[in-house]
This record gives structure tokens, C-alpha cells and sequence, in this order.
């Protein structure tokens, strides 16, 4: 007798924004909400991933276009928290978001869900941008469909966010410099020495991770940085890229061959894009909860 097969009750739902840099369909396979940022190109606002593509923003960035962006509004997460909850009222939600020192966007989560005057919305702060908010959401949707409860949906979305490391390798300052992630002065004196620093966050904000004089130390470094973490055990890895998409796989395909274990290979949206410019390798790392 052949049974058919259970479906986990969805009790709980995810919602992100589009920092959060999510496989090609992964969210409506997995029923997750993401309500858009905005990214801007010569004061023409687009919806992050809906009304324009990744290519040709980059396309229109790099040929000089004014780049800018804004978070989404209150009212737009309320319009998403109330559209979740008037289809499950007894359901919870959990809300993953960029780092609220690199955005607005989780206070306007917070302004959002107290237009609500609800209890089912839970804020996750997840200190970090691209794929390292993406693996806290991906880890919220395989306990959720699992039937977690939700504080535990919440405490292990929380505690892999502490696990996550971001480290990225820039080829020009001029885009952070813009977004006012680093001084002019830094950025010029960056530009004299030829230095190329692996940038990290610390806290949620941009920092220094390390300074080398070249391109090709830099990725040296790189390699310790990401041996380390392997030692250590990890969960996650994914890579990201701008418009240097063949750069990034040769550095993906070369993990591959050093520690025969998957990776996940993203471009960074625009928002993001914007703030850090179009050629840029990316490595996000989400350790495995120590035994």
C-alpha cells in the first residue's frame, strides 16, 4: 500500500529583502516573501530584482550612470507582514533583514510590524548583507518546513548569524567611497600604495580585514582565511561576483578541487552592487555550530 506522504504544516514564514541574494527561484519554491529595496540609476528608481536585471544594471553603472538606493517602507512591510497573516492569522512570521548598520531596512521592518500592533512577527538582524543573510533565511526555511517551533526557528536563525563571515576583495574603491563605507581620504591613500584589502563586517559595519599590497597576495590571503574556517568545519560557502562572473568561478571550481565540498555561486545584487562596484569576489562562510 503505497502512503501518501505528509506535508509539514508551514505554522511559520519567512520573510527577507532582496539583499539577501537568494538562489534563482529558491523563494517561491519555499513560499519565502521578499520585499524589494530600492536601487537607483541618474534618480530613476527600480525595484531590486523586479524591475530591472542585475546585467543591466551593472551595464548602465559602469557606462556612468548615478547609482543610489533606499530601503523599503514601513508601509510596504506591513502590506507584506498583513497580506501573511490575513491568509494563516494564527501563523508567525520571522523577518530576516540586512544589517541594520548597513541600512534602514530593519527599522522599517520594526516601524512596519508596529503598524500592525501584532505579536507574530519576529525581527532577526542578521549583521550582514548578500548570502550571509541568505544562509540564516535558508536555515529558517528548513526548520520551519521541519516544524520547529518558533523560538527555535528564531535561536538557531540568530545563532548562525554569529557563525557567518564575510570577507570581499575589491579591484577599485571608487563605488564604497561613494557610498561613504570609507573616507576619501582612505580611498585615495588605498589607491596610491596599490593597496588591495580583504574587507569584512565587524559588528555589521565594513571593516578591515587584512592589507595586502596586490591583487594576488590578497587572494593568497583569501585562501588562509577560508583554510582556516574549513578546519574549523563549515556549513555554508558561497561565492559571489558582480559583472566578473568567470573570475569568481575559477576561484569557486579551485575550492572545489582544494576541499572536495558544495558551495553556492550568487552575483550581488544591485543594491549591494551599488555600494561595492561591479568587480568584486566575494566569500561568505557559515561555520558549523561548535560541538
Amino acid at each position: 500500500m503505497c502512503r501518501r506522504r505528509k506535508e509539514p504544516a508551514m505554522a511559520i514564514h519567512i520573510v527577507t529583502d532582496s539583499m539577501a541574494c537568494l538562489p534563482q527561484g529558491y523563494a517561491q519554491e519555499h513560499g519565502v516573501t521578499i520585499v524589494p529595496l530600492r536601487v537607483s540609476l541618474d534618480g530613476e528608481y527600480f525595484r531590486d530584482g523586479i524591475d530591472i536585471a542585475n546585467d543591466e544594471f551593472y551595464r548602465r553603472l559602469v557606462a556612468g550612470a548615478k547609482g543610489g538606493s533606499t530601503q523599503p517602507s514601513p508601509e510596504e512591510f506591513a502590506s507584506a507582514y498583513r497580506a501573511i497573516l490575513d491568509k494563516d492569522p494564527a501563523g508567525d512570521i520571522v523577518s530576516l533583514h540586512v544589517s541594520s548598520r548597513l541600512s534602514g531596512t530593519l527599522n522599517a521592518a520594526l516601524t512596519g510590524r508596529n503598524q500592525l500592533d501584532t505579536v507574530h512577527v519576529q525581527l532577526v538582524d542578521t549583521w550582514n548583507a548578500g548570502l550571509g543573510i541568505g544562509f540564516p533565511v535558508m536555515r529558517a526555511v528548513e526548520l520551519a518546513e521541519a516544524g520547529a517551533l518558533l523560538w527555535q526557528v528564531v535561536a538557531e536563525a540568530e545563532a548562525l548569524c554569529q557563525r557567518t563571515h564575510t570577507y570581499f576583495v575589491l579591484d577599485s574603491f571608487t563605488y564604497i567611497e561613494r557610498g561613504g563605507r570609507i573616507g576619501k581620504a582612505a580611498a585615495i591613500a588605498a589607491s596610491i600604495l596599490k593597496i588591495k584589502p580583504i574587507l569584512t563586517f565587524t559588528q555589521g559595519a565594513t571593516d578591515v580585514e587584512d592589507r595586502p599590497r596586490t591583487k594576488k597576495v590578497a587572494l593568497e590571503h583569501l585562501w588562509a582565511i577560508i583554510d582556516k574556517h574549513v578546519q574549523k568545519g563549515i556549513e555554508y560557502i558561497g561565492f559571489q561576483y558582480g559583472t566578473n562572473r568567470d573570475e569568481v568561478e575559477g576561484f569557486q571550481r579551485e575550492f572545489t578541487s582544494r576541499y572536495n565540498l558544495p558551495s553556492m555561486l550568487a552575483q550581488i545584487e544591485p543594491v549591494l552592487g551599488n555600494q561595492v562596484g561591479p568587480d568584486i569576489l566575494g566569500v561568505i562562510i557559515s561555520e558549523k555550530k561548535p560541538q
